[in-house]
């Protein structure tokens, strides 16, 4: 076991996060936030569908801001 130290804003995010999901100890706490961190990193390879480039561009930007 390890301690470690933390500011006191960030131990009440902490205990927050704790409370709402119904952890029992800041070890799962951390763990719960380390996998969701790990999670998120997942490719987004396809969340577009099969539009081609042109149509996904299409329109982005006002014709004002063109030179």
């Amino acid at each position: 076991m390890t301690t470690i130290y933390v500011d006191k804003k960030t131990l009440k995010i902490l205990q927050k996060i704790k409370e709402k999901n119904k952890l029992k100890s800041y070890e799962e706490t951390i763990q719960m936030l380390l996998k969701q961190a790990m999670e998120s990193k997942k490719s987004m390879f396809g969340v577009l569908g099969k539009k081609s480039r042109k149509e996904i561009l299409k329109g982005l930007r006002d014709e004002e801001d063109r030179f």
